[in-house]
């Protein structure tokens, strides 16, 4: 048993990882009742913690790309030292990072140097940086900075114990958070255009039109921090109208849709999960998308395909996401036979039961 968890950090810089946050926290609460939390989250955090305040709104942090972060780059100075001077204030025993490794890794080097861990600090990841796709040196910064890291992918695993780092695998939340359920072949089609500002401008008008094309009903699918009135004014300003009836929040709502269309990211894997045939379409600034693509050393962009280690759903990137070629991948996503065994094959990879008290209990001991 390690040192006495009195006081804990976490911070989530965006909308899925506010979501593992809530659950972090959920079973944080259960293992220890009084042990006090602070936080730099969104909504499903604070409704965990009973509207508690965070250190950053989470609405403050969610820039992603290259181009994207050059224009926010004051907004980021500012998070950064709200978070580090409540963090000398506080001197937490236990700083829980999710995902979000621009950031958190930048983070857990300053608290190294500053001596937090020499004075008892725990320092975990949760979510694995992806070493593997792009920046193998993060390895180092994993194994020099942190205690533990707790990845969501199977093969993460392996890759992080070689490198020296302590990486159990407790299984992917999202596995046992989704059911398998949801599809209905004569219903709408779901859109779920991303969860940041920037992903909006770039894939509703391309999904729209998809939708049009494929002469279906359309559901969109809001991240749960933005109320259902401003994602339909987000919308309109994109030149889409949506009834608020169509306006759904997030994949634990989907019901009754026959396929979905879905931006790179956690949903990809959840909507899979569910059973439902989807097509994960991404589209960034160019600038951004030349960047990437000679840095990145992974053939897929989705979770589902780098877990099963194949093309096991159909991705439409950049230049390819495009109404015609999307409505032609929809349409073979429809008619997939193997698709059943698919998923079946993603549930046995991932779902290892509920991973969180796991990952409470391993964390608090250290």
């Amino acid at each position: 048993m390690g040192m006495a968890v009195k006081k804990v950090f976490v911070l989530a810089g965006e909308a899925s990882g506010d979501v593992l946050g809530a659950e972090f926290l959920t079973a944080l609460r259960a293992a220890d009742p009084h042990v006090f939390i602070t936080y730099t989250g969104g909504p499903a955090m604070s409704a965990v913690l009973q509207g508690q305040a965070p250190w950053v709104s989470m609405e403050k942090m969610a820039f992603m790309g290259f181009a994207e972060v050059l224009r926010h780059l004051p907004q980021i100075w500012r998070n950064d030292q709200t978070i580090k001077r409540a963090l000398l204030q506080e001197r937490p025993d236990l700083v829980v990072l999710i995902d979000y490794p621009g950031y958190g890794l930048r983070l857990a080097k300053w608290l190294n140097a500053q001596g937090f861990r020499r004075e008892g600090t725990r320092v975990v990841q949760l979510v694995s940086p992806q070493f593997w796709a792009w920046k193998p040196g993060r390895l180092a910064t994993l194994k020099a900075c942190f205690d533990a890291v707790y990845p969501l992918l199977p093969f993460e695993s392996p890759l992080l114990a070689k490198a020296g780092v302590v990486a159990p695998y407790f299984g992917h939340p999202a596995a046992f958070r989704v059911p398998l359920g949801g599809w209905d072949p004569q219903g709408p089609i779901a859109l779920l255009p991303g969860s940041r500002t920037q992903e909006w401008a770039q894939h509703v008008p391309i999904f729209a039109a998809t939708a049009q094309a494929l002469g279906r009903e359309v559901r969109w699918y809001r991240p749960a921090h933005i109320p259902p009135g401003a994602y339909q004014k987000i919308l309109a300003r994109l030149g889409v109208t949506a009834s608020l009836e169509t306006i759904y929040c997030g994949v634990p709502s989907m019901q009754g849709v026959s396929g979905a269309l879905v931006a790179s990211g956690t949903a990809t894997l959840e909507v899979a999960l569910r059973g439902i045939p989807l097509v994960v379409a991404y589209k960034t600034s160019r600038l951004s998308y030349e960047i990437g693509k000679r840095v990145i050393r992974v053939p897929y962009i989705s979770l589902v395909n780098l877990i099963l280690n194949r093309p096991a759903v159909s991705e439409c990137v950049q230049d390819r996401c495009v109404p015609d070629i999307l409505t032609q991948a929809m349409a073979q996503a429809w008619t997939r036979p193997d698709w059943v065994q698919t998923v079946a094959e993603l549930r046995q990879a991932i779902d290892l039961g509920d991973p969180m008290p796991k990952v409470v209990q391993h964390a608090r001991s250290l």
